[in-house]
């Protein structure tokens, strides 16, 4: 799991990295599906735990975008 702490209009990004060729979403989804659960808020925060298979990156979007 991984945990984000995200303001009021902040996001995050979820996409796939190093996914063997050929695979497929059903395959990569076999263990089930993405899970995204609010574990806190405090203020305009909100605390995400993210669970999700290996091989998907989860970014800050402004991380992401060199911001």
């Amino acid at each position: 799991m991984l945990s984000l702490t995200r303001k009021v209009g902040e996001s995050i990004l979820i996409y796939p990295e190093d996914i063997p060729e050929g695979m497929t979403v059903a395959e990569l989804f076999s263990d089930g599906p993405i899970k995204i659960e609010v574990k806190d808020t405090k203020s305009f925060q909100v605390k995400l735990g993210v669970y999700a298979p290996h091989e998907l990156a989860i970014w800050r979007n402004e991380i992401y975008q060199g911001t």
